[in-house]
């Protein structure tokens, strides 16, 4: 025991560490499973509420679907030329009244979700019931709620479904049946029984089935879901008796009137019970669906695992106890020996023990010495890298100068990966954009620089190279870089071997960074002391990015023909097609001779491309002035941004892009001015019309007259804009301005017809039928009684 003490107090400071360490392992776990039971709880709420809106969603979407259906059948059957006879007329036909009747009577058989159809005539007082006779008798219990309602002691909410209950048996009262009745009729405003109403009452039966299998397969078992109608009216299967639930329906409307969202979650507390309690408001009938379920049916799983979170806890603390004594008996041995071994460190005096522990006198020993060897490391790898770069540097730049004592340094120092002896190939490779991605890169705050980005591009192309040749790259601290490819063997298909290299770089590339390069590569180059030669004709290669596009290989064989081509300019007769088709306006035509001189620029050397850009960029600017000359409305083409394109674009592709832009402009220009221009002409016959409409003798070819203009172009241009003739507005400018006068004043009809512009009564009488479908007369008479 003794012994045993005394070992503790050699290491009671890294027993203390230790048992620290597990206490506060063991306060991070019990914290650890207290915010797990917590989350716990958290995600049951809110999995349920998931569940529990999903279970709203599905009846939601039925009760829009049936709304919507109901609404569809209602609006064809209102407009239904039999029911609008049964709905409007009053002249009562009895025999054909019957067989409309009957035919309202299938149309009702055939729908089963149907209960009953209700046509109400106000101008006969009359209603057309179709369904159970029993039911709809006149002094049914029904057809006195629908007269209740037509006659204002309830609120009508037109073309929505509204819950009604009714006692279909007067000798037995306490059975009460349910339908939803949805009421159409034609005013906009609140229902006036002098308007007649088309009444349909649908089964809820087919809603309350569902209401009823979501109840019985909710997750907890306990779910009970009601319907809110628009006057705040509980329905159900089965709750409609309860009387608690008027308080819960009254703190559903609380939470309605203080949140936005027409979707959300409550607790409420139902026969002294916690419940949660979701909701949902219908858009289309302005019910709410409210579902709700006790709190601890959605908890109890959760709740369980309180034992298990208690139970771990007590044995891991226990565990770590005793773990505290083991490791740290176990511990203490190999640093005793370490403590040891630092004490002969050259250059480095251990401090005392009093002053620090074991560990972190170990630890500052050990970091002393590794900052040596760090320091001198760092030292001798900088001083390589700067001797690489420069040899690399002069070798790509001045060759003939390198010498072979410089060849054999890098060579023994393994500065090149390649054999400078055998033959090589150079190649330049040109970041597309270079400039734009420079400016994104230096405003972004990411960290991401230039230089790391070429420095990563690099890799990638020593790694993929690295399969199937020998290859270096060479930052000459410029906009591009310099590979160096040796070449194992040399035969006709090397350019496209390393265009297939050089294609899959450019696509690892373009998916790791977004960005595209260009690579041109040299012919062959037989000893190294020619390496800058054949690095300045890739150069002189890469210039042909603008005739072969972006992120592509440029090699000796695809330039050759440019080379070999003697053409430097635009042949005079494209120029001449091309200044032509702009002129004359046919935009296909523009397009087409544009083509052709783009494939023949792209045929030419680099310096000829540019200058017949710039020669065609020259073409396009005079020909849009000699247009402008000649025009009284000038086209608003920016013709500086022309001359902008050689400087600001890369490529063939993008210069001619932006030339089919600038065309593109001209020609929409124009088709505005050209629409402009019929806005005036019809906004000027709409005037004259306004002016003139009294005149008797006004017409299409008196207006055409006025302006001067023929009246079949003046009739077309107007059709065109407003989809109807001439003679059709001045008909029915006349009949708005006839029914103003009716309203207004009581000037006898025949007099408002002259005043209008009519010269034939009957014809007014006509076309005002035809237009109001009354006679002027009931018109007025219909108007002064509201």
């Amino acid at each position: 025991m003794i012994n045993y003490l005394r070992k503790y107090r050699e290491r009671k400071y890294l027993m203390r560490i230790i048992l620290s360490i597990n206490l506060l392992i063991v306060s991070i776990m019990l914290v650890s499973l207290l915010a797990a039971y917590w989350y716990s709880q958290k995600i049951s709420l809110d999995a349920q509420g998931e569940a529990n809106e999903k279970v709203l969603s599905q009846i939601n979407y039925n009760i829009s679907y049936m709304n919507e259906t109901v609404k569809n059948f209602a609006i064809s059957l209102f407009y239904d030329n039999d029911m609008a006879h049964l709905l409007f007329s009053s002249d009562q036909d009895k025999f054909n009244d019957i067989t409309r009747i009957t035919k309202l009577n299938k149309t009702l058989a055939y729908n089963s979700y149907i209960h009953s159809i209700i046509i109400y005539n106000s101008k006969r007082g009359s209603y057309f019931p179709s369904g159970d006779d029993t039911l709809l008798s006149e002094n049914s219990n029904l057809m006195k709620i629908v007269d209740g309602y037509l006659s204002g002691s309830k609120p009508i909410y037109k073309m929505q479904l509204m819950p009604v209950q009714f006692i279909p048996d007067s000798k037995h009262p306490e059975r009460t049946q349910e339908v939803f009745s949805l009421y159409m009729y034609d005013s906009l405003d609140e229902y006036k029984k002098s308007e007649s109403a088309l009444i349909i009452n649908i089964k809820p039966e087919w809603l309350f089935e569902k209401m009823e299998l979501m109840n019985l397969h909710s997750p907890t078992g306990a779910n009970r879901i009601f319907i809110l109608d628009q006057n705040k009216e509980i329905y159900s299967p089965t709750d409609q008796a309860d009387p608690d639930l008027t308080h819960l329906k009254n703190e559903v409307y609380r939470h309605i009137a203080s949140s936005p969202n027409q979707v959300s979650q409550f607790t409420y507390s139902y026969h002294d019970e916690k419940q949660i309690v979701n909701y949902m408001v219908n858009a289309s009938t302005h019910w709410v669906i409210v579902n709700f379920e006790p709190y601890t049916a959605v908890l109890a799983a959760v709740n369980k695992l309180k034992v298990v979170f208690i139970t771990v806890a007590a044995v891991c603390f226990i565990l770590a106890l005793f773990a505290s004594f083991f490791v740290s008996t176990k511990l203490y041995s190999p640093i005793n020996g370490l403590l040891k071994q630092t004490k002969r460190l050259p250059g480095h005096e251990p401090e005392s023990l009093k002053d620090k522990d074991e560990i972190s006198l170990i630890s500052s020993s050990y970091n002393h010495l590794i900052e040596k060897l760090m320091s001198e490391q760092n030292k001798k790898e900088g001083n390589e890298s700067i001797i690489r770069s420069y040899y690399l540097r002069k070798l790509v730049t001045d060759s003939s100068l390198f010498s072979a004592s410089e060849l054999q340094e890098c060579m023994d120092k393994k500065y090149l990966k390649v054999d400078l002896h055998k033959e090589l190939l150079i190649g330049v490779l040109k970041m597309d954009h270079y400039d734009k991605i420079s400016e994104e890169i230096t405003d972004s705050s990411t960290g991401f620089d230039l230089k790391l980005l070429l420095f990563a591009i690099c890799n990638i192309f020593m790694e993929i190279a690295s399969e199937e040749m020998t290859a270096d790259v060479v930052d000459i601290r410029g906009e591009h870089l310099v590979l160096i490819i040796g070449l194992q063997e040399v035969h006709d298909e090397i350019h496209s071997k390393l265009t297939e290299v050089i294609n899959r770089v450019q696509q690892v590339v373009h998916d790791y960074y977004h960005v595209t390069f260009t690579v041109a590569l040299s012919e062959i180059v037989p000893h190294y002391n020619q390496i800058t030669y054949y690095y300045e004709k890739a150069l002189d290669y890469l210039m042909y990015r603008m005739n072969f596009g972006l992120n592509t290989v440029i090699t000796p064989q695809r330039v050759q023909p440019n080379l070999e081509n003697g053409e430097s300019q635009i042949p005079l007769e494209m120029e001449r097609k091309l200044m032509e088709a702009i002129k004359s306006n046919r935009q296909d035509k523009v397009f087409q001779e544009l083509g052709h001189i783009r494939g023949v620029i792209a045929g030419m050397s680099s310096d000829a491309v540019i200058q017949s850009v710039i020669s065609l960029g020259i073409i396009i600017k005079q020909t849009i002035r000699e247009i402008n000359l000649n025009r009284l409305s000038p086209l608003m083409v920016d013709l500086r941004s022309i001359d902008r394109l050689v400087f600001e674009k890369e490529t063939l592709d993008e210069i001619f892009s932006e030339f089919t832009a600038v065309l593109s402009a001209i020609f929409v220009n124009q088709k505005q001015v050209a629409e402009n221009k019929d806005h005036v002409i019809v906004d000027t016959i709409k005037d004259v019309i306004q002016a003139n409409y009294a005149d008797a003798n006004l017409s299409l070819q008196d207006i055409a007259d006025m302006l001067k203009m023929s009246s079949a172009y003046v009739g077309r241009i107007f059709k065109k804009h407003e989809t109807i003739s001439v003679a059709d507005y001045i008909n029915e400018i006349r009949l708005l301005k006839s029914v103003m006068l009716l309203e207004t004043n009581n000037l006898p009809i025949n007099e408002i017809s002259e005043k209008v512009g009519f010269s034939s009564q009957s014809y007014f009488f006509k076309m005002f039928k035809k237009r109001f479908g009354t006679t002027p007369k009931e018109y007025r008479i219909k108007k002064s009684l509201m």
